[in-house]
Protein backbone atom coordinates (compact mmCIF):
# COMPACT_ATOMS: atom_id res chain seq x y z
CA UNK A 1 0.00 0.00 0.00
CA UNK A 2 3.23 2.31 -0.10
CA UNK A 3 3.22 2.68 3.53
CA UNK A 4 6.67 2.60 5.47
CA UNK A 5 6.55 0.72 8.85
CA UNK A 6 9.59 0.85 11.21
CA UNK A 7 11.33 -2.84 11.48
CA UNK A 8 12.51 -3.98 14.92
CA UNK A 9 15.49 -3.60 15.83
CA UNK A 10 15.86 -6.04 18.27
CA UNK A 11 15.68 -9.94 17.58
CA UNK A 12 12.98 -11.69 19.66
CA UNK A 13 14.80 -14.30 22.34
CA UNK A 14 12.84 -16.73 24.35
CA UNK A 15 15.20 -16.35 27.26
CA UNK A 16 14.43 -12.40 27.15
CA UNK A 17 11.45 -13.04 27.71
CA UNK A 18 11.87 -15.72 30.21
CA UNK A 19 8.76 -17.54 28.63
CA UNK A 20 8.12 -21.45 28.99
CA UNK A 21 5.55 -23.72 27.75
CA UNK A 22 3.76 -23.76 30.70
CA UNK A 23 3.15 -20.58 31.10
CA UNK A 24 1.78 -20.91 27.23
CA UNK A 25 -0.54 -23.73 27.99
CA UNK A 26 -2.37 -22.01 30.95
CA UNK A 27 -4.04 -20.08 28.40
CA UNK A 28 -7.08 -20.89 26.51
CA UNK A 29 -6.95 -20.86 22.41
CA UNK A 30 -9.61 -21.02 19.74
CA UNK A 31 -9.13 -21.54 16.29
CA UNK A 32 -12.00 -19.57 14.33
CA UNK A 33 -12.63 -20.54 10.93
CA UNK A 34 -15.39 -19.67 8.26
CA UNK A 35 -16.56 -22.17 5.52
CA UNK A 36 -18.82 -23.14 3.14
CA UNK A 37 -19.63 -25.98 1.31
CA UNK A 38 -15.65 -27.53 1.48
CA UNK A 39 -16.37 -30.56 3.96
CA UNK A 40 -13.00 -32.23 2.40
CA UNK A 41 -10.93 -29.02 2.70
CA UNK A 42 -12.36 -28.58 6.43
CA UNK A 43 -10.90 -32.14 7.54
CA UNK A 44 -7.26 -31.71 5.89
CA UNK A 45 -7.45 -28.67 8.13
CA UNK A 46 -9.20 -30.33 11.18
CA UNK A 47 -6.26 -33.25 11.10
CA UNK A 48 -3.78 -30.27 10.81
CA UNK A 49 -5.13 -28.70 13.87
CA UNK A 50 -5.47 -32.10 15.93
CA UNK A 51 -1.55 -32.52 15.40
CA UNK A 52 -0.45 -29.20 17.29
CA UNK A 53 -1.47 -30.84 20.50
CA UNK A 54 -2.34 -28.10 22.34
CA UNK A 55 -3.66 -28.55 26.07
CA UNK A 56 -6.37 -26.21 25.81
CA UNK A 57 -7.45 -25.56 22.10
CA UNK A 58 -11.18 -25.78 21.09
CA UNK A 59 -12.63 -25.35 17.82
CA UNK A 60 -15.59 -22.70 16.50
CA UNK A 61 -16.67 -23.60 12.92
CA UNK A 62 -19.05 -20.44 11.11
CA UNK A 63 -20.77 -23.11 8.55
CA UNK A 64 -23.00 -21.61 5.94
CA UNK A 65 -22.20 -25.03 3.93
CA UNK A 66 -25.73 -27.03 2.51
CA UNK A 67 -27.60 -29.16 5.28
CA UNK A 68 -26.02 -32.42 4.21
CA UNK A 69 -22.04 -30.51 4.28
CA UNK A 70 -22.89 -29.43 7.69
CA UNK A 71 -23.92 -32.92 8.80
CA UNK A 72 -20.42 -34.40 7.33
CA UNK A 73 -18.57 -31.86 8.97
CA UNK A 74 -20.18 -32.09 11.95
CA UNK A 75 -19.88 -36.20 12.11
CA UNK A 76 -16.09 -35.31 11.02
CA UNK A 77 -15.40 -33.55 14.53
CA UNK A 78 -17.84 -35.66 16.67
CA UNK A 79 -15.45 -38.31 16.21
CA UNK A 80 -12.62 -36.57 17.41
CA UNK A 81 -11.94 -35.96 21.20
CA UNK A 82 -11.81 -31.91 20.55
CA UNK A 83 -14.17 -29.06 21.93
CA UNK A 84 -15.95 -27.65 19.26
CA UNK A 85 -19.20 -25.77 18.52
CA UNK A 86 -20.53 -25.56 14.78
CA UNK A 87 -23.19 -22.82 13.97
CA UNK A 88 -24.42 -21.69 10.49
CA UNK A 89 -24.05 -17.43 10.65
CA UNK A 90 -27.80 -17.64 11.02
CA UNK A 91 -27.63 -19.29 13.89
CA UNK A 92 -24.86 -17.16 15.50
CA UNK A 93 -26.34 -14.05 14.32
CA UNK A 94 -29.55 -15.71 16.48
CA UNK A 95 -27.05 -15.48 19.41
CA UNK A 96 -25.49 -12.26 19.10
CA UNK A 97 -28.44 -10.25 18.84
CA UNK A 98 -30.54 -12.13 22.08
CA UNK A 99 -27.21 -10.87 23.84
CA UNK A 100 -27.34 -7.79 22.38
CA UNK A 101 -30.88 -7.26 23.65
CA UNK A 102 -29.74 -7.62 27.15
CA UNK A 103 -26.82 -4.86 26.95
CA UNK A 104 -27.67 -1.30 28.20
CA UNK A 105 -25.65 -0.31 24.91
CA UNK A 106 -27.81 3.00 23.04
CA UNK A 107 -29.60 2.93 20.00
CA UNK A 108 -26.74 3.57 17.65
CA UNK A 109 -24.24 1.32 19.54
CA UNK A 110 -26.71 -1.66 19.19
CA UNK A 111 -27.14 -0.84 15.22
CA UNK A 112 -23.75 -0.92 14.54
CA UNK A 113 -23.25 -4.73 16.26
CA UNK A 114 -26.00 -5.36 14.15
CA UNK A 115 -23.90 -4.40 11.20
CA UNK A 116 -20.69 -6.14 12.44
CA UNK A 117 -22.33 -9.29 13.30
CA UNK A 118 -25.38 -9.34 10.82
CA UNK A 119 -26.19 -11.44 7.94
CA UNK A 120 -25.24 -9.17 5.28
CA UNK A 121 -22.64 -6.64 4.82
CA UNK A 122 -23.68 -3.33 4.92
CA UNK A 123 -21.84 -2.51 1.01
CA UNK A 124 -24.67 -4.89 -0.24
CA UNK A 125 -27.87 -2.12 0.12
CA UNK A 126 -25.41 0.44 -0.54
CA UNK A 127 -24.01 -0.99 -4.00
CA UNK A 128 -27.58 -2.25 -5.01
CA UNK A 129 -29.34 1.14 -4.47
CA UNK A 130 -26.40 2.77 -6.19
CA UNK A 131 -26.99 0.36 -9.23
CA UNK A 132 -30.77 0.72 -9.37
CA UNK A 133 -33.33 -1.22 -11.14
CA UNK A 134 -30.80 -2.34 -13.92
CA UNK A 135 -28.75 -4.87 -11.66
CA UNK A 136 -29.84 -7.33 -13.36
CA UNK A 137 -26.38 -7.75 -14.95
CA UNK A 138 -24.47 -8.01 -11.70
CA UNK A 139 -25.83 -10.66 -9.32
CA UNK A 140 -25.68 -9.48 -5.80
CA UNK A 141 -27.36 -12.07 -4.12
CA UNK A 142 -25.54 -14.85 -3.50
CA UNK A 143 -21.56 -13.65 -3.44
CA UNK A 144 -21.83 -11.10 -0.93
CA UNK A 145 -24.36 -12.90 1.35
CA UNK A 146 -21.21 -14.61 3.09
CA UNK A 147 -18.38 -12.12 1.53
CA UNK A 148 -17.07 -9.87 2.77
CA UNK A 149 -16.09 -12.17 5.54
CA UNK A 150 -16.05 -9.69 8.51
CA UNK A 151 -19.28 -10.37 9.58
CA UNK A 152 -18.65 -14.21 9.66
CA UNK A 153 -15.34 -13.33 11.63
CA UNK A 154 -17.09 -11.12 13.75
CA UNK A 155 -19.56 -13.84 14.76
CA UNK A 156 -16.73 -16.55 15.36
CA UNK A 157 -15.06 -13.95 17.92
CA UNK A 158 -19.10 -13.69 19.46
CA UNK A 159 -19.06 -17.59 19.38
CA UNK A 160 -15.55 -18.06 20.82
CA UNK A 161 -15.89 -15.71 23.55
CA UNK A 162 -19.78 -16.96 24.75
CA UNK A 163 -18.58 -20.16 24.11
CA UNK A 164 -14.55 -20.87 25.43
CA UNK A 165 -13.56 -17.21 26.55
CA UNK A 166 -10.35 -17.90 25.13
CA UNK A 167 -7.42 -15.46 25.69
CA UNK A 168 -5.94 -16.31 22.18
CA UNK A 169 -7.54 -16.27 19.20
CA UNK A 170 -6.63 -17.97 15.41
CA UNK A 171 -8.50 -17.56 12.38
CA UNK A 172 -7.71 -20.00 9.88
CA UNK A 173 -9.71 -20.34 6.36
CA UNK A 174 -11.27 -23.67 5.21
CA UNK A 175 -8.49 -23.59 1.97
CA UNK A 176 -5.85 -23.70 4.96
CA UNK A 177 -3.64 -26.05 6.03
CA UNK A 178 -1.13 -25.74 8.99
CA UNK A 179 2.04 -26.95 7.28
CA UNK A 180 4.40 -27.50 10.89
CA UNK A 181 2.29 -28.16 13.69
CA UNK A 182 4.69 -28.50 15.88
CA UNK A 183 5.82 -24.95 15.67
CA UNK A 184 3.10 -23.27 15.88
CA UNK A 185 3.50 -22.71 19.41
CA UNK A 186 6.24 -20.55 18.75
CA UNK A 187 3.83 -18.01 17.08
CA UNK A 188 1.66 -18.20 19.86
CA UNK A 189 4.06 -17.51 22.48
CA UNK A 190 4.85 -14.76 20.57
CA UNK A 191 1.60 -12.98 22.02
CA UNK A 192 2.58 -13.71 25.80
CA UNK A 193 5.62 -11.77 25.22
CA UNK A 194 7.27 -8.51 24.26
CA UNK A 195 9.37 -6.92 22.04
CA UNK A 196 11.06 -3.37 21.87
CA UNK A 197 9.50 -3.10 25.00
CA UNK A 198 5.83 -3.35 23.96
CA UNK A 199 3.25 -5.90 23.87
CA UNK A 200 2.71 -8.11 21.07
CA UNK A 201 -1.19 -8.65 20.58
CA UNK A 202 -1.34 -9.82 16.67
CA UNK A 203 0.97 -12.29 14.93
CA UNK A 204 0.33 -12.56 11.18
CA UNK A 205 2.04 -14.99 9.19
CA UNK A 206 2.23 -15.87 5.33
CA UNK A 207 0.59 -18.20 2.84
CA UNK A 208 2.43 -21.00 0.90
CA UNK A 209 1.18 -22.10 -2.39
CA UNK A 210 -1.75 -19.64 -2.96
CA UNK A 211 -3.15 -18.51 -6.29
CA UNK A 212 -2.33 -14.92 -6.02
CA UNK A 213 -3.30 -13.95 -10.06
CA UNK A 214 -5.30 -15.84 -12.84
CA UNK A 215 -3.12 -18.06 -15.00
CA UNK A 216 -0.97 -16.53 -17.10
CA UNK A 217 -3.36 -16.78 -20.50
CA UNK A 218 -4.39 -12.94 -20.27
CA UNK A 219 -3.51 -10.95 -23.33
CA UNK A 220 -1.57 -7.85 -23.36
CA UNK A 221 -3.68 -5.32 -22.70
CA UNK A 222 -5.50 -6.85 -20.15
CA UNK A 223 -2.00 -7.31 -18.09
CA UNK A 224 -1.06 -3.73 -18.52
CA UNK A 225 -4.60 -2.97 -17.56
CA UNK A 226 -4.10 -4.62 -14.82
CA UNK A 227 -0.71 -2.89 -14.03
CA UNK A 228 -2.76 0.32 -14.04
CA UNK A 229 -5.07 -0.51 -11.41
CA UNK A 230 -2.47 -1.75 -9.08
CA UNK A 231 -3.89 -4.82 -7.37
CA UNK A 232 -1.65 -7.36 -8.55
CA UNK A 233 1.20 -5.44 -6.56
CA UNK A 234 -0.77 -4.95 -3.85
CA UNK A 235 -1.95 -8.29 -3.63
CA UNK A 236 1.31 -9.70 -3.52
CA UNK A 237 3.09 -7.96 -0.59
CA UNK A 238 0.76 -10.29 1.83
CA UNK A 239 3.29 -13.22 0.77
CA UNK A 240 6.26 -11.65 0.22
CA UNK A 241 9.09 -13.63 2.59
CA UNK A 242 11.51 -10.87 4.28
CA UNK A 243 15.25 -11.68 5.04
CA UNK A 244 14.31 -9.92 8.73
CA UNK A 245 12.27 -12.31 10.43
CA UNK A 246 9.63 -9.62 12.34
CA UNK A 247 7.81 -6.53 10.65
CA UNK A 248 6.38 -4.40 13.11
CA UNK A 249 2.75 -3.34 12.47
CA UNK A 250 2.49 -5.08 9.40
CA UNK A 251 0.47 -2.93 5.93
CA UNK A 252 -0.82 -6.61 4.96
CA UNK A 253 -2.53 -9.13 7.27
CA UNK A 254 -3.74 -12.46 6.39
CA UNK A 255 -7.04 -13.64 8.15
CA UNK A 256 -6.48 -17.17 7.19
CA UNK A 257 -3.35 -16.66 9.44
CA UNK A 258 -3.79 -14.57 12.36
CA UNK A 259 -3.59 -15.08 15.63
CA UNK A 260 -4.87 -12.49 18.10
CA UNK A 261 -4.71 -11.70 21.69
CA UNK A 262 -7.90 -10.89 23.73
CA UNK A 263 -6.64 -7.32 23.56
CA UNK A 264 -6.72 -7.20 20.01
CA UNK A 265 -10.00 -9.07 19.47
CA UNK A 266 -12.17 -8.13 22.67
CA UNK A 267 -11.30 -4.26 21.52
CA UNK A 268 -11.47 -4.38 17.47
CA UNK A 269 -13.61 -5.62 15.36
CA UNK A 270 -13.01 -6.53 11.98
CA UNK A 271 -14.53 -3.61 9.94
CA UNK A 272 -18.38 -4.57 8.56
CA UNK A 273 -18.40 -1.61 6.03
CA UNK A 274 -15.03 -2.81 3.92
CA UNK A 275 -16.16 -4.29 0.37
CA UNK A 276 -13.52 -6.09 0.27
CA UNK A 277 -10.09 -7.40 1.89
CA UNK A 278 -11.26 -7.50 5.92
CA UNK A 279 -8.10 -8.76 7.15
CA UNK A 280 -5.94 -6.04 5.46
CA UNK A 281 -8.24 -3.28 7.13
CA UNK A 282 -7.82 -5.10 10.14
CA UNK A 283 -4.16 -3.82 10.04
CA UNK A 284 -5.30 -0.37 9.70
CA UNK A 285 -7.46 -0.90 12.42
CA UNK A 286 -4.54 -2.37 14.49
CA UNK A 287 -2.25 0.41 14.07
CA UNK A 288 -5.06 2.93 14.87
CA UNK A 289 -6.49 1.55 18.22
CA UNK A 290 -4.04 -0.24 20.01
CA UNK A 291 -1.94 1.62 23.07
CA UNK A 292 1.13 2.71 22.50
CA UNK A 293 3.02 -0.17 24.57
CA UNK A 294 1.19 -2.49 22.04
CA UNK A 295 2.18 -3.67 18.91
CA UNK A 296 1.46 -6.05 15.92
CA UNK A 297 3.88 -8.05 13.97
CA UNK A 298 3.96 -10.21 10.82
CA UNK A 299 6.69 -13.48 11.33
CA UNK A 300 8.02 -14.38 8.12
CA UNK A 301 8.48 -18.03 10.01
CA UNK A 302 4.79 -18.28 10.05
CA UNK A 303 3.88 -19.95 7.06
CA UNK A 304 0.45 -21.51 6.28
CA UNK A 305 -0.17 -23.77 3.84
CA UNK A 306 -3.18 -23.34 1.18
CA UNK A 307 -5.40 -25.91 0.18
CA UNK A 308 -5.58 -25.23 -3.80
CA UNK A 309 -8.60 -25.73 -5.66
CA UNK A 310 -9.03 -25.90 -9.25
CA UNK A 311 -12.41 -24.27 -9.47
CA UNK A 312 -10.93 -20.80 -7.88
CA UNK A 313 -9.89 -19.59 -11.28
CA UNK A 314 -12.83 -20.14 -12.91
CA UNK A 315 -15.11 -18.59 -9.92
CA UNK A 316 -12.74 -15.67 -9.45
CA UNK A 317 -13.20 -15.47 -13.63
CA UNK A 318 -17.32 -15.43 -13.19
CA UNK A 319 -16.80 -12.39 -10.40
CA UNK A 320 -14.43 -10.43 -11.77
CA UNK A 321 -16.98 -7.24 -12.41
CA UNK A 322 -18.61 -7.56 -9.02
CA UNK A 323 -14.84 -8.07 -7.82
CA UNK A 324 -13.76 -4.55 -9.51
CA UNK A 325 -16.34 -3.00 -8.20
CA UNK A 326 -15.71 -4.05 -4.20
CA UNK A 327 -12.13 -2.87 -4.90
CA UNK A 328 -13.46 0.45 -5.72
CA UNK A 329 -15.43 0.85 -2.45
CA UNK A 330 -12.47 -0.71 -0.45
CA UNK A 331 -9.61 1.61 -1.57
CA UNK A 332 -11.64 4.68 -1.19
CA UNK A 333 -12.73 3.56 1.92
CA UNK A 334 -8.99 2.92 2.86
CA UNK A 335 -8.18 6.22 1.91
CA UNK A 336 -10.87 7.80 4.57
CA UNK A 337 -9.57 6.05 7.31
CA UNK A 338 -5.93 6.36 7.10
CA UNK A 339 -5.82 9.74 4.82
CA UNK A 340 -2.87 8.95 3.11
CA UNK A 341 -2.94 10.16 -0.87
CA UNK A 342 -1.31 7.35 -1.97
CA UNK A 343 -5.12 6.00 -2.56
CA UNK A 344 -5.98 9.28 -4.73
CA UNK A 345 -2.50 8.06 -7.37
CA UNK A 346 -4.56 4.36 -7.12
CA UNK A 347 -7.71 6.29 -8.03
CA UNK A 348 -5.89 7.77 -10.95
CA UNK A 349 -4.90 4.68 -12.26
CA UNK A 350 -7.88 3.10 -12.47
CA UNK A 351 -9.80 5.51 -13.73
CA UNK A 352 -7.47 5.63 -16.53
CA UNK A 353 -7.77 1.48 -17.34
CA UNK A 354 -11.79 2.64 -17.25
CA UNK A 355 -11.20 4.79 -19.38
CA UNK A 356 -9.25 3.01 -21.72
CA UNK A 357 -11.88 0.01 -21.77
CA UNK A 358 -14.40 2.28 -22.10
CA UNK A 359 -13.33 3.24 -25.43
CA UNK A 360 -11.78 0.12 -26.70
CA UNK A 361 -14.79 -1.90 -25.97
CA UNK A 362 -18.22 -0.11 -26.79
CA UNK A 363 -20.08 -2.93 -26.23
CA UNK A 364 -19.08 -3.00 -22.21
CA UNK A 365 -20.18 0.91 -22.07
CA UNK A 366 -22.83 0.68 -18.89
CA UNK A 367 -20.21 -1.65 -17.01
CA UNK A 368 -17.31 0.96 -17.31
CA UNK A 369 -19.34 4.18 -17.03
CA UNK A 370 -20.32 2.74 -13.58
CA UNK A 371 -16.58 2.20 -12.64
CA UNK A 372 -16.11 5.98 -13.20
CA UNK A 373 -18.93 7.11 -11.53
CA UNK A 374 -18.20 4.52 -8.24
CA UNK A 375 -14.95 5.57 -8.61
CA UNK A 376 -15.06 9.17 -8.82
CA UNK A 377 -18.43 10.26 -6.55
CA UNK A 378 -19.82 7.10 -4.97
CA UNK A 379 -17.24 5.26 -3.46
CA UNK A 380 -15.82 8.45 -1.46
CA UNK A 381 -19.33 9.15 -0.79
CA UNK A 382 -19.96 5.88 0.97
CA UNK A 383 -16.36 6.00 2.36
CA UNK A 384 -17.05 8.97 4.53
CA UNK A 385 -19.98 8.18 5.98
CA UNK A 386 -19.02 4.50 6.97
CA UNK A 387 -15.76 5.41 7.78
CA UNK A 388 -16.61 8.54 10.57
CA UNK A 389 -19.25 5.59 12.05
CA UNK A 390 -16.63 3.23 12.35
CA UNK A 391 -14.47 5.30 14.40
CA UNK A 392 -17.47 6.87 16.48
CA UNK A 393 -19.13 3.42 17.41
CA UNK A 394 -16.03 0.73 17.83
CA UNK A 395 -15.90 1.11 21.83
CA UNK A 396 -19.36 -0.51 21.26
CA UNK A 397 -17.89 -3.52 20.59
CA UNK A 398 -15.95 -4.28 23.54
CA UNK A 399 -18.49 -3.10 25.60
CA UNK A 400 -21.23 -5.56 23.94
CA UNK A 401 -18.62 -8.37 24.60
CA UNK A 402 -18.20 -7.62 28.12
CA UNK A 403 -21.89 -7.25 28.71
CA UNK A 404 -22.62 -10.53 26.65
CA UNK A 405 -23.82 -13.81 28.37
CA UNK A 406 -20.81 -16.29 28.32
Amino acid sequence: MGLMFERLSLQYSRKQNDLDLKKMEAYSITFVIITKDRPEMIKHLIKSILKTQLVYCSIVLIDDSSNDNFIKTRRFLQSHSTTFKQLSSSQAGRLAEKSLKKTNLTTNEKNFIRECTGLRSPFCGYVEQFLGPSKSDLDLSNCLQFAPYSLARNLGIYSAMRFFNPDIIIFLDDDCLILYPEKLRDQIQLVLCKLNQKRIVAVAGLYRDIFIRLPSEDKSLKKILSILRGMDKFIKKSFLVEKTRFKTMPPHILGGALILQKRAFSVIPFDPYIARGEDHSYALDLKGFLAKDEIAVRDSHFIIGHQKCHSESAYVQKRSELNVLRDIFRFAYARTKTGHSFIALFQVRWALASLCNLFLNPSNYKKYKRELLALLFIAPKYAKEKGSKFRQHIKAWNKFLCQSEM
